[in-house]
This record gives C-alpha cells, sequence and structure tokens, in this order.
C-alpha cells in the first residue's frame, strides 16, 4: 500500500493539471475576442460620414416645396428660438461663416413681410432697394435685395450691423407665404448670390 500513494496522488495533480490547463485555455479563448469591439469606433465614424454626406447636396423638401441644394452647403440644427417659426436653416461655407439662409412658411401676406424686411435695413445715402420678379415653377415671386445696416428687430438675440446684406424672396403660397432669406456680408453675399438664385429657382411644388 505504501508503494501505491505516489501513484494515486500522481493521478491527482494530473487531473489538477488537465484542469487547469482547460481553464487556462478557456480564458485564451476569451482574449482572442478582443479585436471584435475594437472594430466599433470604425463602423460609427463611417456611419457619421454618411450621415453627413446626406445632409449635404440634393433634392431636399421643405414644406411641400423640393428645392435642389448646391454642394458645399451644410444644413444645421435649428435653434430653440427657431424651432416653430423656420422650417430649415443652412450655412454656406465657401462664401463666408457669417452667410446664412434660413426657409420658412409665414402668413401675413407677401407686401406686409416685405415692409417688414425692407424696414430692418437703413440704407447708404443713394441707395433704394432692389426688386424683381422671378419665375419659380410657373409661378411669380418676388426678388428683394437690400444693402446699409441690418437691425434685426426685438428678437431673441438681435443685433445691429453695418456693411450687411440681404437677399429674400418670397414665394405665393396657400395657406402661407413661402420665404428664403439670405444675409450675411456684403462682400460675403456676392460670392453666394448666383447659387443662391438657381437654388430659388430649383424649387419645385410637391403635387
Amino acid at each position: 500500500m505504501i508503494q501505491q500513494r505516489p501513484s494515486f496522488y500522481s493521478i491527482i495533480v494530473l487531473l489538477c493539471a488537465v484542469s487547469f490547463h482547460g481553464c487556462g485555455s478557456k480564458e485564451g479563448g476569451s482574449n482572442t475576442d478582443l479585436p471584435i469591439p475594437e472594430a466599433e469606433p470604425l463602423h460609427i465614424e463611417n456611419a457619421l460620414s454618411d450621415q453627413e454626406g446626406q445632409q449635404g447636396s440634393g433634392v431636399k423638401e421643405f414644406d411641400g416645396i423640393q428645392f435642389h441644394v448646391p454642394v458645399g452647403w451644410k444644413q444645421v440644427a435649428l435653434t430653440p428660438a427657431q424651432q416653430g417659426m423656420i422650417s430649415a436653416s443652412f450655412q454656406i461655407p465657401q462664401a463666408g461663416d457669417d452667410v446664412k439662409l434660413t426657409l420658412s412658411s409665414v402668413g401675413g401676406g407677401i407686401d406686409a413681410n416685405l415692409q417688414r424686411w425692407k424696414g430692418q435695413f437703413q440704407l447708404p445715402p443713394g441707395e433704394a432697394p432692389l426688386q424683381e420678379t422671378i419665375r419659380v415653377d410657373h409661378v411669380d415671386a418676388i426678388w428683394l435685395d437690400l444693402r446699409g445696416t441690418f437691425d434685426s428687430g426685438p428678437a431673441i438675440n438681435s443685433s445691429v450691423a453695418s456693411g450687411m446684406r440681404m437677399i429674400g424672396v418670397a414665394i405665393p403660397r396657400s395657406p402661407r407665404d413661402f420665404y428664403l432669406k439670405l444675409t450675411g456680408p456684403r462682400e460675403q453675399l456676392l460670392k453666394a448670390e448666383k447659387e443662391f438664385r438657381e437654388f430659388a429657382k430649383s424649387a419645385r411644388f410637391v403635387q
């Protein structure tokens, strides 16, 4: 019996060693899964890039009107003050950081809103508002060009700035007319004027 004890204990040690090795192999197997989570940030970045691409150029609809948004324009989130009043807001980085475009549906009539726009500008001596008619999807729309000192009025984040320019387009619609309002420094707005005119004339009413 004394000679058999080492063999008995040897078997127990061997079994423990095998069990320990098996547990270690499971832990090693879990380590091989570590690279999988590392790939997730790349997937998220790609998704963000796709969203940014969708937010840029292409056909977009606002209040029942489709527009072809030029390449490079950036649609930005509405501020709390704009929500409920503004349909969409854009920045035009290639023209300048201070160039902004808003789209909205407003009641009250086109004449009253055009007068309100004119009241926001103090024109230099010898200058007058430039107004013309443009065709937008077989409808006559008003193009109004104002230059001078801009006073946004008694609104939230109101401001007064000289050397400004605003190009507004009023499109007759029912029950509320649709307005495009491009504002910014005069020299910067000049860079966006041609593209903005094409944007306005690209409007198509959704049936």
